[in-house]
């Protein structure tokens, strides 16, 4: 861009050469008469106040451009700051619709199975539940780590992670809206009164496992990553209910239920 000099600088540099001149060319006959009558009366006095009154004109009217400009200027920095701000909500909507979103749920009642190892003479009892992992959004989503526990603490351990057999790590990537349904996941504990009990009609529901004042837990925890998007996670956690027999949410906060 090429540099322009102000036309109000060439008229106030125009308007002090014209006085200049007219000062040096003045009639010394008028050399003691008033400046003013100079500037009221002689022609290239009556010029140069015309000149001066002009370029102060145009001053004033420069001084209000750069005011209008710069006014301008700061309504445009505005919408430009506007239409960034929109720009990244808009961008991080579209990020959190397209992209997977992991869920552990569907957590079945717990199972309680007495196992016989007749070639070692070894006995014992398992506890289990079944789960389901499903993706639910838009795109599909590839597991990149998993752990998944059932355990008897005070509170929830870390889950330990998966082996190499498990299905999610068979198959990693969860197409959108297919389960994997009757995941299994099981803990030996021996505190189980089971009665032999035969014929009919069903025997009675055992009594639930003595846990010595601790509480069972089941907690889920999936690492995956989307088409464009990674860094997903999913936490799920649930404790048994020895009154309903049943597994309810644990509500110990986002260290335990969470999205990410």
């Amino acid at each position: 861009m090429k540099f322009r000099v102000p036309e109000v600088v060439i008229g106030c540099l125009l308007t002090v050469a014209a006085f200049a001149v007219g000062m040096v060319f003045m009639p010394s006959a008028r050399a003691g008469e008033p400046l003013l009558s100079w500037f009221t009366k002689d022609a290239s006095g009556i010029f140069t106040s015309v000149q001066v009154v002009v370029a102060t004109v145009q001053a004033a009217l420069f001084f209000y451009q750069l005011r209008v400009i710069k006014l301008s200027l700061d309504d445009a920095k505005v919408a430009s700051e506007a239409a960034t701000r929109q720009a990244r909500v808009a961008e991080d909507a579209l990020a959190k619709i397209e992209r997977p979103y992991g869920f552990v749920f569907n957590v079945s009642s717990l199972k309680i199975v007495r196992w016989e190892d007749w070639e070692n003479g070894t006995e014992g009892v398992r506890l289990s539940v079944t789960y389901s992992v499903a993706n639910y959004g838009k795109l599909p989503a590839v597991i990149e780590a998993m752990q998944v526990s059932l355990s008897v603490h005070a509170e929830p351990p870390a889950p330990v992670n998966y082996d190499h057999n498990h299905p999610p790590a068979i198959s990693a990537v969860l197409v959108p809206g297919e389960p994997r349904n009757d995941l299994d996941e099981g803990l030996a504990w021996n505190d189980v009164e089971l009665d032999d009990y035969e014929g009919a009609p069903p025997p009675p529901p055992p009594p639930p496992p003595d846990f010595g004042g601790m509480r069972l837990f089941f907690w889920g925890f999936i690492r995956y990553r989307g088409t464009f998007t990674s860094g997903h996670t999913t936490r799920a956690c649930w404790r048994y209910d020895e009154r309903t027999r049943r597994f309810v949410e644990f509500n110990g906060g986002r260290e335990y239920n969470s999205q990410t």
